[in-house]
């Protein structure tokens, strides 16, 4: 990998000059992000609202190594429910053919008027760069929350048009199980000097519970439509981020604030 060849580089440097060079921690910082949320559910005209937090913490062992643990809480209506989650990353090549495999997993429980369910999803996918503009990414996501189960593969592109400027798309297909979700979806990124922004939408149909609409509560699969839109802002020592999400099903509607914060941790990059 490029961080180890650079290290042999500076340790055959500092073989052969008087002085010896600090080795520098190419690694990014870590991150600490904290979020909270804020929703209101119209069901059949009757409004229920609904909040939400999340703490999580990401660590780089190396440039190309991440691993992360995180908790979550939400509830809306008479429906609560609370996980834990691990994630990590293994990544290898540069910019233009960078292969990158990941994973993660949820494992919790919830509430829905006094009766219990269980929460669990995983997820298992890579991502690869093709060139340093276009990458294709492959996921198959296990859900199993209350009585919804099954397999939810999804393939996604990514494109860059500059530096500041990239278009995803996305198509997810339920397999097995009685999920019967189909979504289709598409975003855009914009990365300014000030300021970041993203735009996107999603059709299609969906199991609620997919959703996070409202775990434990039985309801058939729905035709969805979804917009959602975010600003952020990136400082030196963090990055603070306003998203906003609307989403009709046949019988409700969802729009749900989340507002979170990025704490950088630690002083990478520069020669301690």
């Amino acid at each position: 990998m490029r961080f180890e060849l650079a290290l042999l580089c500076l340790a055959s440097l500092a073989a052969t000059v008087p002085v010896m060079a600090a080795e520098i921690d190419a690694r990014p910082p870590d991150k600490l992000t904290l979020s909270g949320n804020g929703s209101r559910l119209t069901d059949v005209g009757v409004d229920e609202d609904g909040y939400g937090g999340s703490l999580n913490y990401l660590h780089y062992f190396t440039p190309d190594v991440i691993v992360g643990v995180g908790g979550e809480h939400q509830a809306i209506a008479d429906s609560s429910w609370s996980f834990g989650s691990i994630r990590a990353a293994v990544g290898h090549g540069d910019s233009a053919s960078r292969l990158t495999v990941f994973g993660e997993f949820h494992y919790g429980d919830g509430d829905e008027n006094d009766r219990k369910f269980d929460y669990q999803i995983g997820v298992l996918g890579l991502s690869k760069s093709f060139t340093s503009k276009f990458s294709v990414q492959l996921e198959g996501r296990q859900i199993d929350i209350d009585t919804s189960h099954g397999n939810l593969p999804k393939l996604g592109l990514t494109y860059f048009w500059s530096p500041r400027l990239s278009t995803s798309v996305s198509y997810a297909d339920s397999v097995g199980g009685n999920l019967g979700t189909e979504i289709a979806t598409v975003r855009l990124d914009h990365y300014g000097q000030h300021v970041n922004f993203l735009i996107g939408a999603a059709a299609g149909r969906a199991d609620p519970s997919v959703l996070n609409l409202q775990p434990g509560v039985t309801l058939p699969v729905q035709d969805l439509k979804q917009g959602f839109i975010g600003i952020g802002k990136v400082f030196a020592k963090g990055e603070v981020q306003l998203l906003g999400d609307y989403l009709e099903l046949e019988s409700s509607e969802k729009v749900t604030v989340t507002l979170s914060f990025t704490a950088y941790l630690g002083s990478r990059g520069r020669a301690p």
